[in-house]
């Protein structure tokens, strides 16, 4: 577990750890690439390892080292055991469409509970109106998924846009070893549009071509992955607790390895911190912050950032009048239920949230109080709730702090370097 106490000022120059959206896309454009890629940066972090090992299973030849990792690419091989990819969503849904066009017999996919809760349905659906034969071991729509090798069939397919990119991705990933161009067409309105911006930009490097269209995307047929040399950029979702303590605190940080171009989403935490008051610096690869800072609530539609929920939550409890985040329904379906969760556990240290069907509505209290918190494995509301803990009065204990593994392995010790007073215990 995690001791968290109150925390005066904190200060220092640190990076923010590589992006995980970036790193599965990379190592599984690699995978697939004729010859030798050479990824720079890589999130060494549990999800990234589970596309590596998921890659591994399916004929990759991958070489992992802290500051690269070296893949020699294959075209996708039938697995000879399950493919346990442990927590990672993004492994399970991505590689589910790769694992269709194995040259034989059937790929098994699985993970633990809470992957095994999580929606697959319309990927099914979408891959089934290809030609491929993939299905729920429990008929539920839920993993273990069990794919048959088969050839990809057909010019169009529909999926929903609004539950999961990564029903989305996978299909981009997977349509170029289709012969015909394939139309996806979206049957709802899109959400996390961000995401699907970062693998059409990863997969241009890899020499995959994919155009928007009026409703949805073209996937050219016949493509090949080519071998590169990648550098992962920094990752806004996890440097947005970093942000949001820069900001809540009395500070004097910079977070350098974040682009000011970068196509992630997640880097409107520099937008929603400005808007509630924060006078952030951004230069062309990092960020500075001076705090603390006075900060009043907002309205957030989170239709396109998911990940930030947690963040916009503890930044909420701490602003002067009403932060309301709205439009995030699909937030339900991550790791856990991530507006129930911090409803229920933010409250628990004094804070006043409503929870609606799409949001959070968050009177802002200026003070919280310590408080035993569950995190629900979710590495998220870990980090989350350590930046509430530092601020609150008392003692804060987070449990399932391992959880932080996932995608920002040291997070506890780049806070302490920065004079957060935390402990793990």
């Amino acid at each position: 577990m995690l001791i968290v106490r109150k925390t005066d000022r904190i200060e220092g120059v640190v990076n923010a750890p590589p992006s995980k959206s970036y790193t599965h896309r990379a190592v599984i454009g690699a995978s697939l690439a004729e010859g030798t890629s050479r990824i720079k940066n890589p999130l060494n972090g549990a999800d990234c390892l589970s596309s590596v090992h998921g890659c591994r299973m399916l004929g990759a030849e991958i070489e992992l080292n802290e500051e690269y990792w070296i893949v020699k690419g294959t075209s996708p091989q039938t697995p000879d055991n399950i493919i346990d990819i442990g927590n990672s969503g993004t492994t399970l849904r991505i590689l589910t469409g790769i694992s269709s066009q194995i040259p034989k017999g059937y790929a098994i996919l699985t993970g633990d509970d809470s992957i095994r809760r999580r929606p697959m349905q319309p990927l099914l659906d979408a891959l089934k109106q290809l030609g491929i034969e993939a299905f729920s071991s429990k008929g539920n729509g839920t993993a273990p998924i069990i794919v048959k090798g088969g050839k990809l069939k057909g010019d169009v397919v529909k999926i929903r846009g609004d539950i999961s990119s990564q029903f989305i991705t996978s299909l981009m990933m997977t349509l170029p070893f289709n012969e015909n161009d394939t139309e996806i067409v979206l049957t709802s309105p899109l959400k996390s549009r961000p995401y699907l911006e970062i693998t059409m930009d990863v997969l241009d490097k890899f020499g995959i071509k994919i155009d928007e269209t009026e409703d949805g995307f073209l996937v050219y047929g016949n493509q090949k992955y080519k071998a590169i040399d990648y550098t992962v950029e920094g990752d806004y979702s996890s440097a947005s607790y970093l942000v949001a303590a820069g900001v809540l605190f009395n500070s004097d940080i910079t977070i350098n390895n974040l682009f000011k171009d970068s196509k992630q989403g997640d880097k409107a935490i520099i937008k929603i911190v400005k808007e509630m008051g924060a006078d952030v610096k951004v230069k062309d690869d990092k960020i500075i912050i001076r705090g603390e800072y006075n900060l009043h609530g907002i309205d957030v539609d989170v239709k396109d950032i998911p990940d930030l929920v947690p963040t916009i939550a503890v930044l909420g409890c701490f602003a002067e009048g009403k932060t309301t985040i709205y439009n995030g329904e699909h937030v339900r379906l991550k790791e856990c239920d991530r507006l129930s969760a911090c409803a229920k556990e933010l409250s628990k240290m004094g804070a006043k949230i409503t929870e609606k069907p799409d949001g959070l509505v968050i009177e802002g209290v200026k003070k919280l109080k310590g408080a035993k918190l569950n995190t629900y494995h979710d590495h998220r509301l870990v980090m989350a709730f350590t930046i509430a803990g530092m601020k609150a009065e008392g003692e804060t204990v987070i449990e399932g702090e391992e959880a932080v593994r996932i995608s920002f392995p040291n997070f506890v010790e780049v806070m302490k370097s920065l004079g957060a007073n935390i402990e793990v215990r």
